[in-house]
């Protein structure tokens, strides 16, 4: 089995990586986060801004999907590398640092359903450094504003005249996705084979999430591994199964479809698209620098 902790040390290394919270079906938007690590020494640190909701303190949730994070603890320093192992044998998740005005938050996750969470939370709470470790939730819904009151209106009001009905326009289709075999390839310049993990057809291309079987550096999301790579490594591994890096417009395609969300695809973190740009799982894209570690994904 491979050990958990290898699944953060290389996903962020020393560069500086931004990764999407997870969006709710009740969710107008999703919560993004950046994240650095100085060293493979240390843990990744969350930037200040990072929504971690309030804590649950045994509550129940106000639903049962959404955003959730472990609280294990407040250390007037950074937690040690070697005091998280033992957090690690333990979780289906990652560790993370949080700097705060006096002190570092340690939390764990991020997790799309509480359950999830609170079975991790189970495990971690049997260790007495963290006995005192809880659930946070994020509240991911915009206040709504208070209705006017309207006085009553007692007269009779005259009858609305019938609107001419207008012929509407019609509206292409939203892409639905037809999932396709997914059979294993091998580069062609070199000897490590290449996978297909995931696959899609929309709208004549197809849409492969790729593995690189000896390649160190991935994270652990649905219970797999899932590669990271830069931008050159992730321009190499298309080219060498004859496909390429997707467009804006194909992304835009693909986040239309749902089938990411429907098939589970990795959702954690951004996949890179052509001229080095981001894109995330919330729709945005961003220019980032190649040296940036981020999903895979071939278009043809």
């Amino acid at each position: 089995m491979i050990h958990k902790l290898k699944s953060i040390l290389p996903l962020i290394g020393a560069t500086c990586l931004v990764f999407p919270g997870i969006a709710t079906a009740d969710q107008g938007s999703d919560f993004l986060c950046d994240a650095t690590q100085a060293s493979d020494n240390e843990l990744p640190m969350l930037s200040k801004s990072c929504p971690i909701g309030d804590g649950l303190w045994g509550r129940k949730p106000s639903k049962q999907e959404g955003l959730f994070w472990i609280q294990c603890g407040v250390f007037n320093q950074p937690l040690a590398l070697a005091k998280a192992k033992a957090l690690y044998d333990q979780i289906s998740s990652d560790v993370w640092m949080k700097p705060e005005n006096k002190g570092y938050r340690c939390l764990i996750g991020p997790y799309k359903m509480h359950s999830e969470a609170a079975k991790d939370l189970a495990a971690v709470k049997k260790q007495s450094a963290y006995k005192q470790s809880f659930i946070r939730e994020v509240d991911g819904k915009p206040k709504q504003a208070e209705p006017k009151k309207v006085a009553k209106v007692t007269t009779k009001p005259a009858p609305k005249p019938v609107p001419k009905v207008k012929p509407q326009p019609k509206l292409s289709p939203k892409p639905v996705a037809k999932p396709i075999p997914a059979p294993i390839m091998k580069q062609t310049n070199g000897d490590s084979p290449l996978s297909i993990r995931r696959t899609a057809e929309l709208r004549g291309n197809t849409y492969s999430v790729v593995y690189a079987v000896d390649n160190k550096q991935f994270y652990m999301e649905h219970e797999l591994p899932w590669n990271r790579m830069d931008y050159p490594q992730a321009t190499e591994a298309c080219s060498s199964v004859g496909m390429q890096l997707a467009t804006e417009q194909q992304w835009k395609t693909l986040i239309d479809s749902r089938v990411m969300e429907r098939d589970k695809w990795p959702m954690h973190l951004p996949y890179w698209g052509l001229d080095k740009k981001g894109l995330f799982t919330s729709g945005k894209v961003n220019q980032l620098k190649g040296t940036s570690l981020l999903n895979v994904m071939c278009v043809k």
